[in-house]
């Protein structure tokens, strides 16, 4: 009983035994696997104090445990996974095996409970298991009786009164009132024994009785009769033990027996001298050996049933090199059983051979217990197939090697931030380009690597990633020689229960470049490079807003080349070309920063004069006109210009604005060219 009541003890899995929702026992690993602070408090709670309120897929954690009690007791056994939580709250998946047990006492429920989540504490754990190995239990009370058959007295032992409740100083001590100590549901089967004893037979009966206090205890009586001289009965000479602990060991040693025969792992066990004593019913299958299940594992006349255990199982050396592969079996034998006997517990990974002969990885544990004086009292083994763990672990691997290669190839910089935006992960190319290391870039604040007036918008960015789940934003990026503009986007990811942004920056630098050539193209006339109608329809339209709100002066010079189409009939177009080309670059030569230049059309052009009123308007009209009269053209000689010039008026638009110029260009056309008319005047004024 002491070694099943260890292994119990000493099981990694958490082992529960349920009376309906309520616990009714449980092994020192639940206690600890739930954070309780001791068996009691554990047995005072129900399945759902141990779960939170509503299970990953969105069941309520009450129903669906009904639902999976109803499966064992119908079904016998069910293997699920469940979500837990401890006595902290903290919550924990696991993997549940319930099993239904039917025992003398009744049926139980049978829950074996794995988490599975990474154990921190296992070695620790399994030594405390270890100290409670050695822990004894209750030595059963003994006491005895003797009846004179011819005088109808009974002599009762102080013990015996004890356990029966009888005052051995009351008068009238007799069979009968033995029978009367007895349980009321059980008198007739103990008067049936004490008849079959005084006919020849044997004394042998186990019953109940009702102490003191009212708790049911059980005894067992066994006894014979003594016959006279005449070969008539004369004595009945009884011995009583109380064995209501023994009762309660027996049961739990069935339900031990029946833990070990449901755990998946493989557990065996060692007497001091060597000798396999036990082997569970998942190590059996494993290793090909016959089943034992239904067979006594022990019996006290016997000693332990070792049926179907291979000879080789006598000795612990001689057991490892039976079922472990070489490299396994000198690990065990060098290093783990010298480490388990000197400090009574080893772990570690090894490997054994399944019964198709195929090597199979495995996490074993090594627990020896040592008697009082230091010599070994039993090695208990427990095993677990890591196959799957493998598997995982090398899947895991080549994935890691895959996403490791994908961030390489990747053509910006790749980079993984926590909640509070620092970085957790990056690829090389991040350290190329900014030109810092990887300890230098570990844990950093994401924004410290930014232009400081970028920050704050990108901080914005970082926020609507971890809310709304994506986000895209430009800033410059700080590199080893420069601030380069990136196009960063983030994406929002949950790993492990916390939320991270995962995202690539890409370098837009070409892109803006290209932009700003766009842009100006888009704003500039092909051929001579000022601005073009567009550019100036958006210009005026903007001074004349500013105008209407502030008020001031701009004035508009509209001019353009005089008798222009002799010059392109005379010389070319070629040469057309370049007089306008000439043309703009004096103009351009003539005016002030603010000013701008544009072409409204074949040899039309237009001045757009910020802040000017109409006298300072018309000077710089006579300065342009003078400028190209008094400079002929290389190719086409003497070119001269008529101007028109006007100034912004309350209501005006840019229509108005440039019917105005372009009447006033007009009339210096047809008044004798290369001149300036100012509105409806004749003349500039000057």
């Amino acid at each position: 009983m002491c070694r099943y009541r260890a292994a119990f003890a000493q099981s990694r899995d958490a082992i529960l035994f349920l009376d309906g929702d309520r616990l009714r026992d449980a092994n020192p690993a639940a206690v600890s696997m739930f954070g309780v602070p001791d068996k009691a408090t554990l047995t005072s709670l129900l399945i759902t104090d141990l779960s939170p309120s509503h299970q990953p897929d969105g069941r309520p954690s009450g129903l669906a445990s009904i639902a999976r009690l109803d499966q064992v007791m119908q079904q016998g056994e069910a293997f699920f996974e469940w979500r837990h939580r401890r006595w902290d709250g903290l919550e924990f998946p696991a993997e549940v095996l319930l099993s239904r047990l039917d025992l003398d006492s009744g049926t139980e429920i049978l829950a074996t409970v794995r988490d599975i989540s990474p154990r921190r504490e296992t070695e620790a754990a399994l030594r405390q298991r270890e100290q409670e190995l050695a822990e004894a239990h209750r030595i059963a009370h003994l006491g005895g009786w003797t009846a004179d058959l011819c005088a109808g007295e009974v002599n009762w032992s102080d013990e015996a009164c004890r356990i029966l409740g009888i005052d051995r100083e009351a008068p009238g001590c007799t069979l009968e009132s033995f029978v009367l100590a007895v349980h009321p549901d059980d008198r007739e089967r103990v008067r049936a024994a004490i008849e079959h004893a005084l006919n020849g037979g044997q004394l042998d009966i186990v019953h109940r009785v009702v102490d003191q206090d009212g708790n049911v205890r059980m005894l067992r009586h066994r006894g014979h009769i003594q016959c006279g001289d005449d070969g008539a009965p004369a004595r009945m000479i009884v011995a009583l033990q109380d064995i209501t602990e023994q009762r309660e060991l027996e049961t739990n040693l069935r339900r031990m027996a029946a833990v070990l025969d449901h755990t998946r792992d493989l557990v065996s066990m060692h007497d001091g001298e060597g000798a396999m004593l036990y082997m569970n019913a998942a190590a059996r299958q494993f290793f090909g050996l016959p089943d034992a299940t239904g067979r006594a594992l022990m019996r006290p006349e016997h000693g332990w049933d070792r049926s179907g255990l291979p000879p080789e199982t006598l000795s612990v050396e001689e057991t490892v090199w039976r079922v472990h592969p070489e490299w396994a079996a000198r690990k065990v034998l060098e290093e783990a059983l010298p480490t388990a006997r000197r400090s009574g517990f080893w772990e570690g990974e090894t490997a054994l051979f399944d019964a198709q002969g195929r090597e199979v990885p495995v996490s074993q544990a090594i627990i020896v217990q040592h008697s009082e004086t230091g010599e070994i009292r039993q090695t208990s083994t427990i095993i677990r197939d890591i196959t799957e763990r493998r598997a995982l672990e090398d899947r895991l691997r080549q994935e890691k090697r895959l996403s490791d290669s994908i961030l390489k190839s990747l053509p910006g910089v790749f980079y993984q931030l926590d909640s509070r935006g620092h970085l957790v992960r990056w690829n090389d190319r991040m350290m190329a380009v900014t030109g810092r290391t990887a300890t230098e870039l570990n844990g950093l604040n994401a924004l410290e690597l930014l232009a400081e007036e970028d920050r704050q918008p990108t901080a914005r960015a970082i926020q609507e990633v971890l809310t709304q789940g994506y986000a895209q934003v430009e800033s410059r990026l700080i590199t080893r020689r420069t601030e380069t503009p990136y196009l960063f986007n983030g994406f929002r990811v949950e790993l492990d229960g916390e939320l991270y942004l995962l995202g690539v920056g890409i370098d837009i630098s070409e892109r803006k470049r290209l932009e700003i050539g766009l842009r100006r193209k888009a704003s500039t006339d092909h051929l001579t490079g000022v601005a073009n109608r567009q550019h100036l329809d958006a210009e005026l339209k903007r001074a004349l807003a500013y105008y209407h709100r502030h008020g001031g002066s701009s004035a508009l010079v509209m001019f353009d080349l005089d008798r222009f189409k002799a010059i392109n009939d005379t010389h070319g177009h070629e040469t057309g070309d370049q007089v306008l080309l000439e043309t703009t670059a004096r103009v351009a030569r003539e005016l002030r920063d603010t000013d701008i230049l544009a072409r409204w059309g074949g040899e039309e052009f237009v001045v757009l004069l910020p802040e000017t009123g109409r006298r300072e308007g018309t000077r710089i009209a006579e300065r342009l006109r003078r400028a190209i009269e008094d400079e002929p053209s290389p190719t086409a000689g003497a070119v001269t210009i008529s101007l028109g010039v006007t100034t912004f008026r309350a209501g005006d638009t840019p229509t108005s604005v440039m019917a105005r110029a372009d009447q006033a260009l007009y009339k210096a056309k047809n008044t004798g060219r290369n001149r300036v008319i100012v509105e409806d005047g004749d003349a500039p004024d000057l």
